[in-house]
């Protein structure tokens, strides 16, 4: 067998052996654009510190803490990437610290976002036995990644990207999908179809999968994608990923062009500079005079 789809398989194994079944509890959950609607919060004050910045939060899930931290500040005025964790991602700045280490030189600033309820593998799997909980976490994220764009910190920036991680990709296609306020926008190992996850690779309960149209309408954002301009998406998909496969969210993106890695859904994380590359690629593309990696 390839040795990137049984890493994954292995992964896949991991998850659904040690985690309880998504959406146990409830498998009903508000539509999107209603949990967006309803969420609020307050942007605090964009420490460059490399501290980590709680950004408390209200929504139909009630009380929820994200977070930022800047982990490379390149000065008020260069590139910024606001980058999203990847489900189950703890720490939630790991990938994205590995590819920009602390000491590296870089033109860009980065910023990583830190979803609610993904502190530990704890929280995690006992907030999201709740389908309510999971929508509610994405539309927080969602909001706060425009509340950033739209920040005085961030007026200055030569270019701004939005980028993520599995999770954190499809983060970066619904924002493009309901705001495109960011100048590019780069999802890696996602796709548009984020309920299909849940129904064919990720251990969903029994309940979730017997009604997959209410996952279907609350995650997936396949028809919004066939509408929308999307010359300023830049996916990256894998050729062996058995978590977001790739014959699945390939036809996803209706026609936008992908980079396809040669590796399964951990290629990225196992391969940090790949991201880093990717990045910096797209920045050139857009504020070329400032994009150095």
């Amino acid at each position: 067998m390839n040795t990137h789809i049984l890493k994954d398989k292995l992964f896949l194994a991991i998850i659904n052996l040690l985690g309880k079944p998504f959406f146990s509890g409830s498998a009903q959950s508000a539509a999107f654009l209603d949990h967006l609607d309803a969420i609020s919060l307050d942007l605090p004050k964009l420490e460059r510190d490399g501290s980590f910045i709680k950004v408390p939060a209200h929504g139909l899930a009630g009380f929820m803490e994200a977070g930022l931290r800047v982990i490379h500040d390149a000065g008020a005025d260069a590139p910024v990437v606001i980058y999203h964790q990847g489900g189950g991602e703890i720490p939630f700045d790991h990938t994205i610290s590995a590819a920009y280490p602390s000491g590296s030189s870089s033109g860009t600033t980065v910023i990583a976002v830190k979803t609610p309820f993904q502190t530990t593998q704890e929280e995690l799997r006992d907030r999201f036995v709740d389908f309510n909980n999971y929508v509610a976490m994405i539309a927080c994220v969602v909001k706060l990644t425009e509340a950033l764009l739209q920040s005085t910190e961030l007026t200055g920036a030569a270019c701004k990207v939005v980028a993520g991680y599995s999770l954190g990709g499809f983060v970066s296609g619904r924002h493009h999908i309901i705001y495109n306020t960011a100048d590019a926008y780069i999802p890696f190992v996602s796709g548009t179809a984020h309920a299909e996850i849940f129904l064919t690779t990720v251990k969903a309960a029994a309940k979730a999968r017997r009604n997959p149209e209410m996952l279907r309408s609350r995650l997936n954002f396949t028809e919004a994608w066939k509408k929308a301009d999307n010359s300023n998406v830049f996916p990256v998909l894998g050729r062996y990923d058995q978590l977001n496969r790739l014959t699945v969210q390939g036809p996803s993106y209706c026609g936008t062009p992908f980079d396809l890695w040669p590796g399964g859904h951990l290629y990225g994380v196992q391969n940090p500079q790949l991201i880093r590359q990717k990045i910096e690629a797209v920045i050139a593309r857009f504020c070329p005079s400032r994009a150095r990696a």
